[in-house]
């Protein structure tokens, strides 16, 4: 109807608090309670499937979630993903002493492309359009697939990836058994015949 109940617990009464959140505020979720910060989930699509991540923070206004592998463990970089292409596992990292107010939508913004001028000449069908045809058509396989900004990751971005990672890591060091969920973020999720995926214990 528009509004999400948020429950807490009061630990000086000891009672259950709710509070009603419209659906305009940027506190809005319909996450599902299983994924919190901290949760190792795995992939289910992109490049990275089958590989496990650490969920970040889920993005304002009901926003896909950030996860990072970390990148120094399996390879999964700071991105965003939604929640439905990932599976929430039991297994926690805490990570409340990591800082992740830098990680904003504008941080996955995509550089903006230049449009292409038309002319007249581009109905008349000019000499000049037929060989700017003819040099599209040569760069358009090694142009695919690219971002606007040649793939290259930005400082800012690779210097927060950082910072971000090495939060991640210095929680698993605290961690009682850090060592094995370093050794889990690193294994790969894979289904063989037989198994029952819908009766596994995550």
């Amino acid at each position: 109807y528009g509004v999400s109940v948020l429950y807490w617990i009061d630990q000086m009464a000891g009672k259950k608090i709710v509070q009603k959140v419209k659906r305009s505020a940027p506190e809005f979720s319909t996450l599902r309670k299983s994924i919190t910060p901290g949760t190792i989930a795995i992939m289910l699509a992109g490049r990275f499937r089958g590989k496990r991540c650490v969920v970040v923070k889920q993005l304002p206004h009901n926003g896909p979630l950030v996860v990072s592998g970390p990148f120094k463990l399996n390879g999964v970089p700071l991105r965003r993903v939604d929640s439905r292409y990932i599976i929430a596992t039991s297994t926690k990292v805490d990570i409340s002493s990591v800082d992740v107010t830098k990680v904003t939508p504008e941080t996955f913004k995509r550089a903006a492309t230049e449009k292409r001028v038309k002319g007249e000449g581009e109905f008349m069908g000019d000499k000049s359009k037929k060989v700017a045809e003819k040099e599209a058509r040569k760069t358009s396989a090694a142009a695919k697939g690219k971002s606007p900004n040649g793939g290259r990751v930005s400082d800012e971005r690779r210097n927060l990836q950082k910072a971000v990672d090495a939060g991640i890591m210095a929680a698993l060091k605290k961690d009682i058994v850090g060592k094995e969920k370093a050794g889990y973020l690193k294994s790969i999720f894979t289904v063989k015949p037989g198994d029952a995926p819908h009766r596994m214990q995550w």
